[in-house]
């Protein structure tokens, strides 16, 4: 290696540079690290004496690229591992003897050709910094049998330095019992055979322990010549636990069974034949319903749905019969594991025999391996209260150990301060209600006083029966309620709220409840209510509570676009902001809060709550806070209908009022005068008779028509308050007697009958309007067809007339406007005002014969 250079930084032990050279690398020392850096033009290890500078590394790396980087540690590897790992440093050993120097040497050597055959493969960053630096497996090149390179893993795994390594085969450090296997599936794979890549051997460290190691074998071409990388990874403790449980599962007496989540039998462990009197594997492919008595197995099946839908771990022993070799029952008390989401994929289900009653010691032990294993609090105490059992759960609160109260009296709560005498004497009560036989269950709260705070626990407590049915004891577990029964006070306290809310009329009374429950309902004193005005266009106070004024102080309506409130509305999804002071979109600089939830009102505004502390706002009230924001846009949505409604109406009753008057107006100051002239007109006959008194007639009658449209167009326009359900085909058939009384030539067709909601007086005024309108135009012998609509709530009206021309027909509904010269311009502005009136649409198309179409909709919008 004549072609590649070190260089030494510092003062280096002595002959270690001599020793490097000797195994043909050009050196160089320097004692500038600057100089070193800024140096490096073709360098292929750098060696520092000295503690880690892990800065000094990325310099030299963002020099001249990766490469190997030794310090010689002082203070031995493992004080600067931490430091020195993932940043590129090679942490060795500070050599003392002659004999550690030529060690070093060669690391330093194999470190530099492995260094040197890595930068020519793919991704040779990577494969040096793994191999090197960065792994936890054993890393090795091996050409011919020997050991060319290895990483410091492989030293520990073996036990083994350096120096003997370099000296020793790679067959020696391989178990005898494995080392024809591992010659056999060499020889394969360099012969180029089918060799498995990964493989389990075990390896003899130095001081004679078997370690069983999975290896993962790449051919490779080091240097020039064949050679393999193998990467070893230690799994003697993997191996050994699962032997262990292997074991226990295997020798166990009671019967392990893993079920599938199909419900057939995946496996049984071997105690089935002691248990059931079936053979090994008998049993697996079955269903476990085709093997539980019929009477037990809705009960079973209850058990193991439940677990599934609501994904327990775990359930609750249940006792069944079943079905045993001999074709008889044996009973069977099973605790089901639900390991359905892991690899295991169904339940495990431990079941015992227990067709004979176990005796009370037995049932104890199984007591206490159950409420051990549990997160609850567990306590057994005899027929005299006296405790027997503690379970950890139960005492984690506190720093008192258990044999404080095994053996005492269950007095010893309230005597060391954790129970009030009302809060004993209700616990008191019912243990006696257990242990006279009063009771088979009993189920109560109480309140613990603890150090750090208040606790509510539930307890329930069960007798314990012997043999002969008599109660010996009770077992008593208990849960802490504490965040539960909060969560009510605050659902409780949320559920007023809304009932508040259902009663406010107006956004400012809305505001103001809300704010009311950030105390209430949430404990948070820093909330408030931002309400969107569409004529700012921004988002404006609408009420905060005292302490939200003096942290934020006068908030001026916030602008669109600004800050994080506009943030969560725009987006319509709530925030929880931490670090507020430092976020740039706050609104309000230097205002103290730490975190900030923001909530939307979607189309409505915000809800708000703060706190200066951290971490104070991570917890259940977030949900609770959300179902408030939603409620609240719930109830501003129903706000704003209502004055919208009651603006509506108050329009609706102006114009009802308006129309009103004008038919009045109509019915006498029109109608009058003109019944006045029509009289002088008759005179005027008796004393006259031209034609210029029939112009004058045809004047008055086109007139009177005028008059009896304008006074329908007034009164059909007015709102419909009562409606009564009608047959369209019975009113349309009493409209077109009055419609077609002078034109015996037409006809009507009714295709189909629909019910409508509507006023019959009006729906036959403007049924009697399009058949008249018909008639004008189509002429005496016109069809007319009325029938339901096809794609639509509603009905048509059409006839086979000339239609209206395509000019015309966006003037239609106008009032007055005519294009017959018999016509008063007024007939479908009626037709639009019932429309109108009853909060229908009306279209106008042309019919498959060409003529009038009109299309009503009956869904109303009102």
């Amino acid at each position: 290696m004549s072609d590649s250079r070190v260089v030494f930084v510092d003062e280096c032990p002595d002959g270690l540079v001599e020793a490097v050279e000797r195994r043909g690398f050009t050196t160089e020392t320097c004692a500038d690290l600057d100089a070193v850096v800024e140096g490096l033009d073709a360098v292929d290890g750098v060696v520092f004496c000295g503690d880690v500078d892990t800065e000094l590394v990325s310099r030299v790396r963002n020099r001249i690229g990766v490469i190997p980087v030794f310090f010689l540690a002082r203070d031995g590897p493992q004080g600067s591992a931490k430091s020195a790992h993932g940043n590129g440093a090679i942490v060795i050993d500070y050599p003392k003897t002659e004999k550690a120097v030529a060690a070093v040497a060669a690391r330093i050597e194999r470190a530099i050709e492995f260094s040197r055959w890595a930068s020519s493969e793919r991704d040779s960053d990577s494969l040096y910094r793994t191999v090197v630096e960065q792994s936890h497996d054993a890393i090795f090149i091996a050409q011919d049998g020997d050991l060319r390179f290895w990483n410091r893993r492989l030293t520990e795994l073996t036990g083994r330095s350096d120096d003997e390594l370099a000296e020793t085969a790679l067959l020696d450090v391989i178990h005898p019992d494995d080392r024809e296997k591992v010659r056999r599936i060499s020889e394969t794979r360099r012969r180029g055979g089918d060799a498995p890549v990964s493989y389990e051997v075990r390896l003899v460290d130095a001081d004679g322990d078997v370690r069983e190691c999975a290896a993962n074998v790449k051919d490779i071409e080091y240097h020039g010549s064949y050679g393999v990388l193998v990467s070893m990874r230690d799994v003697t403790e993997q191996r050994a636990t699962e032997a262990q449980f292997r074991g226990l599962v295997e020798l166990a007496r009671d019967l392990v069974t893993l079920v599938g989540t199909d419900g057939r039998i995946k496996y049984q462990s071997p105690s089935i034949t002691d248990v059931l009197g079936f053979e090994p594997g008998e049993l697996v492919g079955r269903r476990v319903s085709d093997l539980i008595h019929p009477d037990d197995w809705e009960r079973v099946e209850a058990v193991f749905e439940r677990a599934l839908r609501t994904g327990a771990d775990g359930t609750d022993p249940v006792r069944y019969r079943h079905r045993n070799a001999e074709g008889s029952w044996t009973w069977l008390e099973s605790i089901g594991s639900n390991q359905a989401d892991t690899s295991v994929g169904g339940f495990v289900v431990t079941s015992r025999n227990v067709t004979e009653q176990r005796s009370y010691e037995q049932r104890l032990k199984r007591y206490e391996t159950i409420v051990e294993s549990i997160g609850q609090g567990a306590y057994v105490v005899d027929d005299e209260g006296v405790v027997q059992f503690i379970n950890e759960a139960a005492l984690s609160r506190t720093t008192i150990p258990m044999s404080a109260f095994v053996g005492r009296h269950i007095s010893a709560l309230r005597d060391a301060g954790y129970l009030a005498a009302d809060q004993y004497e209700r616990a008191r009560a019912a243990l006696d209600a257990i242990l006279d036989g009063e009771s088979d269950r009993e189920r109560f709260e109480i309140e613990l006083s603890l150090p750090a705070m208040n606790y509510v626990v539930e307890f329930t407590v069960s007798p314990i029966l012997g043999d002969d049915g008599a109660v010996e004891g009770a077992v008593g577990i208990s849960t802490d309620v504490t965040a539960r029964k909060r969560y009510e006070q605050r659902l409780n306290a949320l559920h007023a709220s809304t009932r508040r809310l259902t009663g406010a009329t107006s956004r400012e009374e809305v505001a103001e409840i809300v704010r009311e429950a950030a105390t209430e309902v949430l404990d948070y004193g820093i909330s408030g209510v931002l309400l969107y005005d569409e004529s700012r266009d921004a988002l404006v106070p609408a009420a905060f509570t005292d302490e939200a004024w003096e942290v934020f102080g006068d908030v001026p309506p916030i602008p669109r676009g600004t800050g994080l409130t506009w943030e969560v509305f725009e987006r319509g999804e709530h925030n929880l902001y931490r670090d507020v002071e430092s976020n740039p979109k706050r609104f309000i600089v230097d205002a103290g809060a730490t975190e900030e939830l923001i909530v939307p009102i979607p189309g409505h505004g915000v809800f708000f709550v703060a706190s200066l502390d951290e971490g104070s706002l991570a917890d259940q009230r977030i949900a609770l806070a959300k179902v408030l924001a939603a409620n609240t846009r719930a109830v501003l949505d129903r706000v704003e209908r209502e004055q919208l409604l009651r603006r509506r109406e108050r329009e609706l009753a102006s114009q009802n009022e308006q129309l009103e008057s004008f038919a009045s107006v109509v019915s006498h100051d029109l109608k009058n005068p003109l019944n006045a002239a029509m009289g002088y007109l008759e005179l005027a006959r008796e004393r006259y008779d031209g034609d210029e008194l029939d112009r004058v007639s045809d004047a008055h009658e086109r007139m009177a028509g005028i008059v009896e449209d304008v006074l329908a167009l007034a009164r059909n326009g007015q709102t419909v308050e009562e409606a009564e359900r009608l047959s369209l085909g019975a009113v349309a058939e009493e409209a077109w007697t009055t419609a077609a009384s002078d034109a015996p030539e037409a006809t009507l067709t009714v295709e189909g009958d629909v019910a409508v909601d509507a006023h019959r007086g009006r729906l036959r005024q403007l049924l009697e309007n399009l058949f008249s309108n018909a008639i004008r135009h189509g002429g005496d012998d016109v069809t007319v067809g009325v029938g339901p609509l096809a794609d639509r709530d509603g009905f048509y009206v059409e006839d086979d007339g000339p239609g209206i021309p395509p000019d015309d027909r966006p003037r239609i509904f106008e009032a007055g406007y005519t294009t017959s010269s018999e016509g008063t311009g007024f007939g479908l502005s009626v037709v639009m005002s019932v429309v109108n009136a009853h909060g229908w649409s009306v279209w106008f198309v042309e019919s498959d014969a060409g003529g009038a179409r009109f299309e009503i909709t009956t869904e109303s919008d009102r």
